[in-house]
């Protein structure tokens, strides 16, 4: 019985710590998210907020982009491209010298402006259902702090708990 406890206790640290590790590792790549920036090694994530992508892509999905020269996109790839200042992830229709032509899954025309290289972020590298969900609750200053909390006390959890070593008679 000592033995399951002892793989249990493990399993059940190994799972907190990696859950500590994705909340900071997506906190890191929204922070370094700007459409300006360089991202996370050359990932940006973005929430989801409208239904234009339906059902490819549901209002509170997650998605990873990755900068990829502007030159090797093809029609029928997704990018996100900053459109008046709101970040937009739509599927390519064409490609024309003067750039590229997009559109929402669920919309029945093309988006009025073509995209240019200057405003291209990255194409779709990862999506993940539901996570947005998260990523919006999380801007809520009282969860956040929270789960901060929670981070901060399993990392010192881990820094300063020692097993009781047994010893035998």
């Amino acid at each position: 019985m000592n033995r399951i406890n002892m793989v249990l206790r493990i399993l059940w640290s190994l799972c907190g710590t990696l859950v500590v590790a994705a909340v900071l590792l997506l906190a890191v790549l929204n922070f370094l998210s700007k459409p300006e920036g360089d991202g996370l090694f050359g990932y940006k994530g973005y929430t989801v907020i409208s239904g234009s992508m339906e059902p490819t892509l549901r209002v509170g999905d997650y998605v990873v982009v990755q900068a990829e020269d502007f030159d090797q996109l093809a029609v029928g790839e997704i990018i996100t491209f900053e459109n008046e200042g709101t970040m937009v992830t739509h599927r390519i229709i064409s490609i024309t010298d003067e750039g590229i032509q997009t559109r929402g899954d669920h919309n029945t025309v093309n988006d009025m402006k073509q995209v240019t290289e200057d405003k291209y972020v990255g194409r779709l590298a990862l999506h993940i259902p539901y996570l947005g969900h998260l990523m919006i609750w999380m801007q809520n200053p009282l969860i956040f702090a929270v789960v901060l909390g929670l981070i901060a006390v399993r990392i010192a959890f881990l820094l300063l708990w020692k097993p009781e070593e047994k010893t035998h008679d």
